[in-house]
């Protein structure tokens, strides 16, 4: 396994357009996450990368296949 460098992973998600390996980049990070391979602050700097590219590439997937977008389920705060 190659060692982890934060500034070179989040330049191969920013150039990566295809979403099965960006899924594979980011199975990567969480598997080094649990392992305390990378702390937390990577962790959460890839998460930040990685996801909005995968939001952009399923949202354009569905506008070339003319599917309508799925239903929000963003997390309700409990007090």
């Amino acid at each position: 396994m190659e060692p982890f460098d934060l500034i070179e992973f989040q330049q191969r998600a920013k150039e990566t357009t295809d979403p099965k390996k960006l899924f594979e980049l980011w199975e990567d990070c969480c598997r080094r996450y649990e392992r305390n391979e990378i702390g937390r602050y990577d962790w959460e700097e890839m998460r930040d990368v990685i996801w909005p590219n995968l939001q952009a590439l399923a949202s354009l997937r569905r506008m070339v296949n003319d599917e309508p977008a799925p239903v929000s389920r963003k997390k309700r705060k409990i007090s």
